[in-house]
């Protein structure tokens, strides 16, 4: 079993582009069509495989928005979401103490699709 197998859980996906693994999604919580995820990206072009997780995870569980938290480093993430639409929904400033400083904390939101 690898590192990565062992970190994973029930409601993980990772995902791989041809034989790399390139990130992991992680389903933090679900209701009422909302979906709150955690996401790490190791390759800066994964866009096909995550919108391939939201998807799968849209047509199994009736999932209209999602949500994931990021810090402002998260850059690869950040920018994946971006272009798969995903914006900016709030921003909590000197929100979480890492690596000796304080820093905001992202909140990325899709489209909402329940409406």
């Amino acid at each position: 079993m690898s590192e990565l197998d062992s970190a994973l859980g029930e409601g993980d996906f990772a995902f791989f582009n041809e034989t790399i693994n390139v990130g992991f999604i992680r389903i933090k919580a679900m209701f009422h069509g909302i979906a709150y995820l955690d996401f790490h990206l190791l390759s800066g072009m994964a866009d096909k495989e995550v919108q391939s997780v939201l998807s799968w995870l849209s047509e199994h569980y009736d999932i209209g928005k999602y949500y994931l938290q990021l810090l402002p480093h998260e850059q690869l993430e950040l920018d994946c979401l971006t272009r798969l639409g995903f914006t900016e929904e709030a921003r909590l400033r000197d929100q979480l103490f890492v690596e000796g400083t304080y820093c905001d904390l992202i909140m990325m939101g899709s489209e909402d699709k329940r409406v």
